[in-house]
């Protein structure tokens, strides 16, 4: 029977036999102390708290000082590996590649950090819950679907993030290097998890977020090659033009002030296209990460220099055929003459420009009182009949001013064969009469 009330006594005070903080049930059943055993209870609880949040602590410097110990590890290897690559000359910038790895390595080590604290702490959090006699069954349905609507809502945002955790560990590109995005070149300025930004050509800091980015190209990684297609006319000696073109990319490289820059020797693939508007012919010279632009502007100046020398003509340009004399001498196979000159110019002259082979006269105004004798007086350069005169110069305006020849004098009977040569062809365009009935 004392059993039984000492039970319900420890029942009452501290809780259920199963879930009583054994503290409690000591101190009762010590001093039946129904107060001293309740703060004994809570001094047990906030104890276990106290030593989770301590062992949470611990395990959050831990899990620091691993990934930090880790990442230095990596930065040690990798600043090897870059001084090895200086040594054999792969690269020249070595303070440039180290500080992009670091750059990564720092970030993927900080995003391992922040996910191993972010368990650490939640783990605890439930187990101090747990401590303070809350179910945790509700709590964890009702923190799953606020998790369901956290992430819809903040799809783009953990969509961002991890495209730039992943290509922050995939090392796609780093600050400093010239990109590609979406058609636009610049160089990076700022890396981050969500977002990055660089800077085009014409100033302008584009910022573009991590999950929007399809397809990022990099002009800065490991090596480049500046490609060049030079154009020649359809007539010129391809085979010279290779030679030229070989040479004077050869000379390039051996260029003490170009030649560091160039990391093969140069190749001329050949005919790239062959078209109506002429020949391309292809070369290409392997050089160092972003140094194939400057290379590409040399290459065509001395180009341009050795095709003028070397007189090899390049699509679309004029040819001086030495003057309309010489000119005219190459379509017609024979020499120009003044015949053939004037009637070049009756042919681009309007009709109305005056005669041909002097420029046109002036004509001077008529005073008053002349008007008589103006009109009777025949006009300079024209005959009696107000028609032009013939120069004597101008064959063609001969042969249009020649004169008719005369026929026999015109009589009485000859006006009336006339009318009765027209009155026929009357009829005739009329068709025949109809017959009577």
């Amino acid at each position: 029977m004392d059993a039984l009330l000492a039970q319900a006594g420890v029942t009452e005070v501290c809780g259920p036999i199963e879930e009583a903080d054994r503290l409690c049930v000591l101190v009762y059943e010590l001093t039946g102390n129904d107060g001293l055993a309740r703060a004994a209870g809570i001094g047990s609880t906030a104890l276990w708290i106290a030593l989770v949040v301590v062992i949470a602590w611990v395990a959050n410097r831990l899990s620091r000082m691993v990934v930090g110990r880790y990442s230095a590890q990596l930065e040690e290897r990798t600043t090897r590996r870059l001084e090895q690559a200086h040594e054999r000359g792969a690269i020249s910038d070595t303070q440039r590649f180290r500080t992009r790895r670091l750059q990564r390595l720092q970030a993927a080590s900080g995003v391992v950090r922040g996910v191993l604290g972010v368990v650490i702490w939640t783990t605890a959090l439930l187990f101090i819950i747990d401590l303070l006699g809350v179910p945790i069954q509700p709590l964890l349905a009702g923190a799953g679907l606020a998790s369901v609507v956290i992430g819809f809502g903040a799809q783009h945002l953990v969509r961002d993030v991890l495209a730039g955790i992943a290509m922050l560990i995939e090392d796609q590109y780093g600050v400093g290097d010239w990109i590609e995005v979406d058609g636009r070149f610049g160089v990076v300025e700022r890396v981050g998890l969500r977002s990055t930004a660089f800077r085009d050509v014409d100033g302008v800091v584009h910022h573009v977020l991590n999950g929007y980015i399809q397809r990022v190209g990099n002009l800065s990684q490991e090596w480049a090659r500046a490609t060049l297609d030079v154009p020649i006319a359809l007539d010129a000696d391809v085979a010279a033009a290779k030679a030229l073109i070989h040479k004077v990319a050869t000379d390039l490289a051996a260029d003490p002030l170009w030649g560091p820059d160039v990391i093969g020797p140069p190749e001329v693939w050949g005919v790239q296209e062959f078209g109506p508007d002429g020949v391309r012919i292809r070369v290409v010279i392997p050089t160092k990460p972003l140094r194939n632009w400057d290379l590409n502007r040399q290459l065509r100046e001395r180009l341009k220099a050795a095709f003028d020398a070397a007189r090899i003509r390049m699509p679309g340009q004029l040819v001086d055929l030495g003057g309309q004399e010489r000119g005219y001498a190459v379509l017609t196979g024979r020499a120009a003459t003044d015949a053939d000159v004037i009637h070049r110019r009756h042919a681009l002259v309007p009709a109305d420009a005056g005669a041909l082979g002097r420029p046109p006269v002036d004509q001077a105004p008529t005073p008053t009182g002349d008007t008589d004798a103006a009109s009777r007086a025949p006009a300079e350069g024209r005959d009696d009949r107000g028609e032009e005169a013939a120069d004597p110069t101008d064959p063609i305006g001969r042969a249009a001013r020649a004169p008719e020849t005369p026929g026999p004098e015109r009589g009485p009977d000859a006006a009336e064969a006339g009318q009765e040569d027209a009155t026929t062809v009357l009829r005739l365009r009329q068709g025949p009469r109809p017959r009577p009935d």
